[in-house]
């Protein structure tokens, strides 16, 4: 592509994220669940006509809604992601992603400096509503991923999971589904294991998935007592001391001849790609002290350094990011 029209298409992709994260807090994808004209969807949300019509063609032009006979409405494949109460609905995480503007738009200051902008925390604000707004939008994201890994890495017969820093539990939810035979815990600190009680309890898994209360960069894990660990989307918020130290805290947790898993943004070796991956780099720098999208050999080598072999990396385009698995010798 010629470099004036890289930049400005590039220039642009603003105007796309607007259009999706304005239909979402105006509540208009629930409005399509049926064909209905944009005068009606208009009435409905009591929004103007005009501009109203407008924001559905572009949400046509995007492909994102159907148009036929002046009458709008989602697709039968993409109710279940944008409707409220969708099954494996967008809304949180579009909701997430409108935040994450006003610290973008402090990009510069945070080149010049180097310090973050915003932590993640202070953008909860200690809310309680937010912060399950947040770790709905995690759960909601990882969905997809998270049942593309647990088909992609075989586990034989491990009984004893741990998901450290899970959130909401979705990783250990996918993995017990899948594996009859399987029984999780999810550490993770109390706000957020309050939201993981009601997804155990929303697939009926309260017999196999428990919950433990804890701080994973201060408290220890255990001692050989797990044969399945998973470390999903936490090492990128810290230094890569910190993720060293956290990857040898886990395998310390794990038996001999047990799995570790890593799953999260990460580079290539000299950090210019993937593009997802060097741009959450920035991204989670302006929120945190020190963290980064760790580049993937950065990250073998802490796994070799605890005693894993038989390490292997692949991409989750579903996400899209980086998975690396290795065996406890």
């Amino acid at each position: 592509m010629e470099i004036d029209k890289l930049i400005g298409k590039i220039l642009q992709g603003y105007q796309p994220a607007c259009v999706v994260i304005t239909a979402n807090e105006l509540k208009i994808f629930d409005e399509l669940k049926q064909p209905i004209t944009a005068k009606q969807v208009a009435e409905n949300r009591q929004l103007d006509p005009e501009a109203c019509q407008r924001l559905l063609n572009a949400l046509t032009s995007l492909e994102i809604v159907t148009k036929e006979n002046n009458n709008y409405h989602l697709p039968h494949n993409s109710k279940e992601f944008l409707v409220t109460g969708g099954t494996h609905s967008l809304q949180q995480w579009i909701q997430l992603s409108a935040d994450l503007y006003t610290v973008w738009g402090q990009l510069r200051t945070f080149i010049k400096s180097g310090v973050l902008i915003k932590s993640i925390m202070d953008m909860l604000g200690g809310d309680p509503h937010k912060m399950r707004s947040f770790t709905d939008a995690m759960h909601d994201k990882a969905l997809k991923a998270t049942w593309m890994i647990a088909r992609e890495i075989p586990i034989g017969d491990a009984k004893n999971m741990l998901d450290v820093g899970g959130g909401p539990g979705t990783y250990a939810l996918e993995w017990c589904k899948l594996n009859t035979y399987l029984k999780a815990t999810v550490f993770d600190i109390p706000p957020v294991l309050e939201v993981a009680k009601n997804y155990i309890e929303k697939y009926q898994l309260e017999e196999r998935v428990s919950i433990k209360p804890g701080d994973f960069q201060k408290d220890d894990l255990g001692n050989s007592q797990y044969d399945l660990i998973l470390m999903a989307n936490i090492l990128h918020m810290y230094d890569a001391d910190m993720g060293n130290a956290l990857v040898s805290k886990a395998v310390k947790a794990l038996q001999p001849g047990g799995r570790i898993v890593l799953h999260g943004f990460c580079t290539d070796e000299d950090q210019t790609g993937p593009l997802d991956d060097t741009l959450f780099s920035l991204n989670i720098g302006m929120l945190t002290e020190g963290g980064r999208a760790h580049p993937v050999h950065e990250k073998i080598n802490w796994l070799k350094g605890a005693g894993i072999s038989d390490i292997r990396y692949f991409r989750v385009e579903a996400m899209p990011t980086g998975v690396i698995t290795g065996i406890k010798a």
